[in-house]
């Protein structure tokens, strides 16, 4: 005898639009997907896209989460915890890329170079596309990876959110729409090293 496990969904309003949320469990959470802000409807048909058979519910612990993607969109710092995630919808090299990815902070980007080099791997691309693919926006925040030349390279929720979202945490763009220097994390890093002024503070890669 199989057991039928369902998936659940939330949806949520935000400044920037509806968002969703698909997990597996109302008591655990165990979050597969967290959806970028959209129409409501865009949102709705994005679920029954991944999930056909998924249910609307509330869960104690999304909503925890719910409250602090608001809050986060409103401009507020916010510290995400990857706790209510179910990474196993991960392949492992793209675990690899959303745990590093966390590791830059808010006011801060880096190349999907200096990624791959914290990693220890050459495929450039492959970073890209893990973020690309990144189940858990914002929780993870892959707007924060940008091309070596400090433009703004690709985002699932458009370019135009992904330099909303930057602007939002302090991040300032020259008139060619890159990303000013002086919020980039050094390119000659291995552990983290940020330039603030005229001195360094080294960042824990630790999650």
């Amino acid at each position: 005898m199989f057991l039928v496990r369902f998936m659940y969904y939330s949806m949520f309003d935000t400044k920037l639009g509806a968002c969703g949320i698909i997990y597996r469990s109302v008591e655990d959470a165990e979050i597969v997907h967290i959806l970028l802000p959209q129409t409501k409807k865009d949102i709705e048909a994005r679920i029954r896209t991944l999930h056909p058979d998924s249910k609307e519910a509330e869960s104690p612990k999304v909503q925890g989460l719910i409250k602090d993607i608001v809050r986060y969109l409103k401009g507020k710092k916010v510290t995400f915890s990857m706790d209510l995630l179910d990474t196993s919808v991960c392949y492992p090299f793209q675990l690899k890329v959303i745990k590093t990815e966390r590791t830059i902070p808010r006011g801060k980007t880096a190349t999907y170079g200096w990624l791959a080099r914290m990693i220890d791997t050459k495929g450039v691309r492959a970073v890209g596309s893990a973020l690309a693919r990144n189940p858990f926006p914002l929780v993870v925040p892959c707007h924060r990876a940008v091309r070596s030349d400090r433009t703004l390279g690709g985002f699932q929720g458009g370019l135009e959110m992904k330099r909303a979202l930057l602007e939002m945490e302090g991040i300032q763009f020259d008139s060619k729409g890159r990303v000013q220097p002086d919020f980039l994390l050094d390119k000659d890093s291995k552990i983290g090293v940020i330039r603030t002024g005229l001195h360094f503070d080294v960042l824990s890669l630790a999650i």
